[in-house]
């Protein structure tokens, strides 16, 4: 038999041949020898025992033609008592005593061999007799453990019907109307910013001046200062017309405050539109505005009221017409006023639905002197201003682009606003004023003390305001209590009908007044006085009565202040005075013992212009027998309110 592998006991575990010879001098000797296969070496072993065979024979020779393989140089490691094995350990024990030999821990390549890898290092937790074991994942439930998951027993909605044609035709109409609503809505707000922003702005406001009174109780009241220019048929101080509304914080009562144009101010320092500082003055209101700009003349009614003014809004009233050309036409209340009858073409009482023309012609004053304190074309203005802003805000209006862009384009044109001023507070002071009516819209003039007064060195006729009445009445607006009744312009109206006396009593037979004047104009003399603000209007008026046959004597200013065309005339120079005052419309007769026989006429608002004079026939005696009818009672008239 073969050599056969043995265990020497004074070995370090390395295998010794049956020569007694390591495998290490063993392999030594057969250094320059071909390698040999394990199969070549069973064949081998099997020859030498008589067990070989032809077939082990061929499988051998065919595992040569093979790359051939070498056993390593070194018996696997041996663990001995459960210890791990030594890296490098068998080499030194099979030679000992000499040194470790360098690089011996590390593979040896020979020839057609792969190099053994090193023995790899225990981990640092290894112990003998212990295997690492691997956390299992977790384990299914057996069948039938687990409870089913609970049925939803709830009722399900039964299965909506197919929509029908019908439905989905109005799905479609519904989504088209959408579309449109939308389209309208963003024309709409494009419009909107676009004119708001093409409207003229100016630098106005003072809310936190020093002549502002109280202003505690002025919070949440809002001011606008109207201001018109550009009046037809009028230049200069004359052209400006000015407003003052003060709408309370909760909307239901409204002040409306007339300037009049040639009224004696005080203006303090102020900024004029290019920047530059303006000096405090006393001037006319209306050159504030004319030469100092929308900040002077705010400044200069916040000193004479003490009211603070929120919003500045210009309007030229020359282009008022064309806005109300734009909407086709606007729809105007009236009230019989003076200030209606001042205008001149007059509008009948109530509503009316007025053109671009109609519209001048009610603004443009009917005469020079008819509006002294400016009050009338001040109304005239607010009224149409704004029954055409509440015309522009109709449903049907907004439902019409055209229109509405015609209008608001021809309202940026003509409007000027301060720069915190849009267009929705001018709607609402539209609203404000158009749904109040009666006793919650008050409207007032300031009280006048002197009319005509003209400063030494100038030629120009002023409006001296009462300082005592303008205090009241603003200090009224202020704490928001009534307006004193001096103070407010109420509309005509016809008086009552008084009632007709007892037939018992005798009454005196008295003339009739509209018996007319006896004595002819050529046989009177008369004085004429300007009793307005109108620079030479008395020269004028003196002409016409020269013109109609009167003599005319002198010619100057009222020094007082009349509320209407007065004729003044002594005791003995009554029928003259009548004389005078049929020549002119609208004047009263007025006895005075301090002009002596002459007879005086004084132009005051209200005085429209000089008509001729027809004289009544020669009294004739009436019998004593014959009753006079008795006149007709005058229907009375019906109030007019808007």
């Amino acid at each position: 038999m073969g050599e056969q592998p043995t265990r020497d006991a004074g070995d370090s575990g390395g295998p010794r041949g049956g020569s007694g010879r390591s495998r290490r001098g063993h392999d030594g000797d057969r250094s320059g020898a071909q390698a040999v296969t394990v199969e070549q070496l069973l064949a081998r072993q099997g020859s030498a025992v008589g067990q070989g065979n032809a077939v082990g024979r061929r499988r051998a020779a065919r595992r040569v033609e093979d790359p051939p393989l070498r056993a390593p140089d070194e018996p696997p490691p041996v663990v001995r008592a459960g210890l791990p094995p030594v890296p490098g350990g068998n080499a030194a024990a099979r030679q000992a005593g000499l040194p470790p030999v360098p690089d011996a821990g590390h593979p040896v390549q020979r020839a057609a061999l792969p190099p053994v890898p090193p023995a790899a290092a225990p981990p640092a937790g290894w112990e003998p007799d212990a295997r690492p074991s691997r956390r299992s994942g977790p384990i299914p439930p057996l069948p039938g453990t687990v409870p089913p998951p609970p049925v939803d027993r709830r009722r399900r909605p039964p299965p909506r019907p197919p929509v029908g044609p019908g439905r989905r035709r109005l799905t479609r109409v519904l989504g088209a109307l959408g579309v449109v609503v939308g389209v309208v809505l963003l024309y709409h707000l494009g419009l909107y910013f676009y004119i708001d922003q093409k409207i003229d702005r100016v630098d106005a406001l003072a809310v936190d001046g020093p002549e502002i009174l109280a202003p505690m109780l002025q919070a949440g009241d809002e001011t606008y200062l109207v201001v018109g220019t550009g009046v037809p048929g009028q230049t200069g101080t004359a052209s400006v017309a000015t407003l003052l509304a003060s709408v309370s914080a909760d909307g239901d009562r409204a002040v409306l405050v007339s300037f009049p144009p040639t009224a004696l101010v005080d203006t303090p320092a102020c900024r004029t539109p290019d920047g530059s500082l303006r000096n405090p003055t006393t001037e006319a209101f209306a050159a504030s505005l004319l030469e100092g700009g929308p900040g002077c003349m705010l400044r200069a009614v916040q000193q004479l009221s003490g009211l603070r003014v929120d919003h500045y809004l210009g309007v030229d009233l020359a282009g008022l017409p064309g806005m109300v050309d734009a909407l086709g036409s606007v729809p105007v209340c009236v009230t019989p006023s003076q200030a209606t009858a001042a205008a001149a073409t007059p509008l009948p009482a109530g509503y009316s639905e007025i053109s671009g023309s109609a519209a001048a012609g009610y603004l443009q004053p009917g005469d020079g002197g008819a509006d002294v304190a400016g009050t009338a074309v001040a109304e005239r203005a607010q009224r149409l201003l704004t029954s055409t802003l509440r015309a522009a805000m109709s449903t049907g209006t907004l439902l019409d682009p055209l229109t509405l862009n015609r209008f608001l384009n021809r309202a940026a044109e003509s409007l000027t606003v301060d720069e915190q001023t849009t267009l929705g507070d001018l709607r609402g002071l539209a609203a404000s004023l158009g749904d109040l009516s009666g006793n919650a819209v008050q409207r007032a003039g300031l009280p006048v003390a002197q009319v005509g007064y003209v400063p030494a060195g100038t030629d120009q006729a002023y409006v001296i305001l009462d300082g005592a009445g303008t205090r009241a009445l603003f200090d009224a607006v202020i704490e928001g209590t009534q307006v004193p009744e001096e103070f407010l312009l109420v509309p005509e109206e016809s008086a009552p009908a008084e009632e007709p006396p007892a037939a018992d009593v005798p009454q005196a037979p008295e003339p009739a007044v509209d018996s007319g004047p006896t004595v002819p104009p050529s046989a009177v003399t008369v004085d004429v006085l300007n009793g307005t603000g109108t620079t030479g209007l008395a020269a004028t008026v003196a002409d016409l009565m020269r013109g109609q046959g009167f003599v005319v004597g002198a010619v100057g200013n009222e020094p007082g202040a009349v509320t209407g065309t007065v004729v003044r005339h002594g005791a003995d120079a009554a029928e003259q005075a009548r004389t005078v005052a049929a020549a002119v419309p609208g004047a009263v007769l007025e006895p005075s013992d301090d002009i002596g026989n002459t007879v005086q006429l004084v132009i005051g608002p209200g005085y429209s212009t000089v008509v001729p004079v027809t004289l009544a026939p020669a009294p004739e005696a009436v019998a004593a027998d014959v009753p006079e009818p008795a006149a007709a009672e005058p229907e009375p008239a019906t109030p007019v309110s808007c």
